[in-house]
């Protein structure tokens, strides 16, 4: 994934939505970290489960304190993300258990074990809800970027992103992030890039152009199947940073009955020639 120009502060900033999703991420040794995120209403679809993009977004975070140790001195931006349900996450925390599966000389590999907590924080306890497998690709650490020294100790205890002014309050997930639905049928909708939603890189943050694609898929699949949908499958491959935004959606959906649906979501840059960002693939059924 190539690089963009390094931002001008240290991330993620104080008004963020890692913070404001309250996350907290640990590392208990090298090839294995976890990140959590409570279940606030917020995140969660009407039907009251943990949104794929709140998934995706929590198994990227540890996926990428799992990678980062092992791409020292160089950096690492995440590459594909393929997710598959087993379950749903109702009550929360949200975990994710990331392990290191291969370090290559350009691609890392993690796997990523996603469960509800069901009231505990305890990754042993939890109930698994599925499965994810993650890569990220190396690339040169510069100087100007954001400082991610403090991430790098081989074991890292436990470091809550939350602070005392953190939350969505009566806000939605999508309201926070920015999501405008342009055509929902058609599963149109686009996100602006904002501080808010940045990565370390200064552009939209993977798990955002996640939650994009899956409320871009979610709409159209709901108005072809005429009922609420669940996201049971992701296969998101990151094509490059969307470095001026808004990020828009196209969206095909595929059915051969009226209980499932596919969509295929493509992402792009809507300011730079609708240079293309993202793509995913993501199965839905009906709830």
């Amino acid at each position: 994934m190539p690089e963009n120009p390094p931002p001008s502060s240290d991330y993620p900033p104080e008004h963020h939505i890692l913070r404001d999703l309250k996350m907290v991420n640990e590392r208990p040794e090298r090839g294995w970290a976890i990140s959590r995120v409570p279940l606030s209403p917020a995140v969660l679809t009407p039907s009251g489960i943990a949104r794929l993009g709140i998934i995706g977004v929590t198994a990227d975070a540890a996926g990428a304190l799992t990678a980062l140790i092992e791409a020292l001195p160089d950096r690492i931006a995440t590459q594909d993300l393929s997710y598959t349900a087993s379950g749903f996450a109702r009550q929360g925390p949200l975990i994710a258990s990331c392990r290191l599966v291969r370090a290559g000389q350009r691609l890392i590999t993690v796997d990523a074990t996603v469960a509800d907590g069901c009231g505990s924080d305890d990754p042993e306890q939890a109930q698994p809800i599925g499965q994810a497998i993650l890569s990220f690709s190396l690339i040169p650490n510069r100087p100007g970027y954001d400082d991610l020294s403090p991430l790098q100790d081989q074991a890292m205890e436990r470091r809550e992103l939350g602070l005392a002014t953190s939350g969505f309050g009566d806000a939605s997930l999508w309201d926070a992030i920015g999501l405008d639905v342009v055509d929902a049928a058609a599963g149109v909708v686009q996100v602006p890039k904002t501080d808010y939603v940045r990565n370390s890189f200064g552009t939209i943050t993977g798990g955002v152009m996640i939650m994009a694609a899956e409320a871009a898929g979610e709409l159209a699949a709901q108005e072809a199947l005429g009922a609420p949908v669940a996201a049971m499958g992701l296969n998101y491959r990151f094509l490059d940073q969307t470095r001026i935004g808004p990020a828009q959606t196209q969206t095909t959906l595929m059915r051969s009955d009226d209980q499932r649906a596919v969509a295929i979501v493509r992402l792009v840059d809507t300011q730079r020639d609708r240079h293309l960002a993202g793509y995913a693939v993501i199965q839905f059924a009906v709830l």
